[in-house]
């Protein structure tokens, strides 16, 4: 399993511990991270530290889709895991969120067959950047 690997400098003015909170409210997180969710429900979990989450997704011609979703905060950042089950096979999606020398970093990997990891992978690399920028423009704001 290969990793994609995407950063994003973060403003001198948002200071570590405000990126960190920032990445350890869940809903902006869910927000960030399925900006096509149409629901969201805490399956099991402490939202303050470790908890899974249900999202459903509205997806353009196959309608809605529900996954989960698991997010850990960790000292700085947040974990990141979807598990979902596309038509064509399975999906897992890990993320690690971390503050390092000023940046945003996520690793990902991902595990699927060869289609789904090709069209996960190229959605992380065209979409994750975005994503990034607006959990910072939450920390600048806190």
């Amino acid at each position: 399993m290969s990793t994609t690997t995407v950063t994003t400098p973060i403003p001198k003015t948002v200071s570590f511990e405000s990126m960190v909170n920032t990445l350890h409210r869940h809903p902006l997180m869910i927000a960030a991270l399925a900006p096509a969710a149409i629901s969201h429900t805490l399956s099991s979990g402490d939202p303050g530290s470790h908890a899974v989450y249900s999202i459903t997704d509205k997806k353009p011609m196959v309608g809605e889709t529900t996954y989960s979703l698991t997010l850990t905060n960790t000292p700085d950042g947040v974990d990141s895991l979807v598990n979902a089950k596309p038509p064509v096979g399975t999906l897992q999606i890990a993320s690690k969120w971390r503050v390092v020398d000023g940046e945003l970093r996520e690793d990902v990997d991902i595990d699927a067959n060869f289609m789904v990891k090709r069209v996960a992978k190229g959605n992380v690399e065209k979409n994750h950047v975005a994503q990034h920028l607006i959990l910072i423009k939450h920390a600048q704001k806190a």
